[in-house]
């Protein structure tokens, strides 16, 4: 079931960053709204999805992040908020240190910082490119 959702989860993000690199259908290339608008709902998609993957992993078992220097404990909705706080921070590259990753979390949250580094190169390729020429 665990791979099932994660499937589900990844297929979802790949689909939001897949928007980025093929053309679009709009004649006008410029910064608009709508690209904004489509910028955030990237950010939203990769992080929601990246923090319900480290979400399920933990629930499984798995130690994926360490908050405080001690695992996360609590409730589910504890883990949900921990594991999209460090999902945020990471996607942003502000990683404050009180929440750290740990064995696999490690090239989980490096996957999930370089996404974050490049998403907005991509977009303002995509704002600016021609695609008609």
């Amino acid at each position: 079931m665990i791979v099932v959702i994660a499937s589900m989860i990844l297929f979802c993000m790949f689909m939001s960053l897949r928007a980025l690199f093929y053309p679009s259908r709009w004649k006008i290339h410029y910064v608009s709204f709508h690209h904004f608008f489509f910028l955030g709902m990237c950010y939203v998609t990769i992080m929601i999805g990246f923090g319900l993957l480290f979400t399920l992993l933990e629930l499984e078992g798995i130690p994926i992040l360490v908050e405080n220097g001690h695992p996360v404990s609590g409730d589910f909705f504890d883990h949900v908020f921990t594991t999209m706080y460090f999902s945020g921070i990471t996607l942003f590259s502000v990683g404050y240190g009180d929440v750290t990753p740990v064995g696999i979390g490690r090239g989980i949250a490096l996957i999930e910082s370089w996404l974050g580094y490049t998403i907005p190169a991509a977009f303002v390729v995509k704002s600016f490119m021609n695609y008609d020429k």
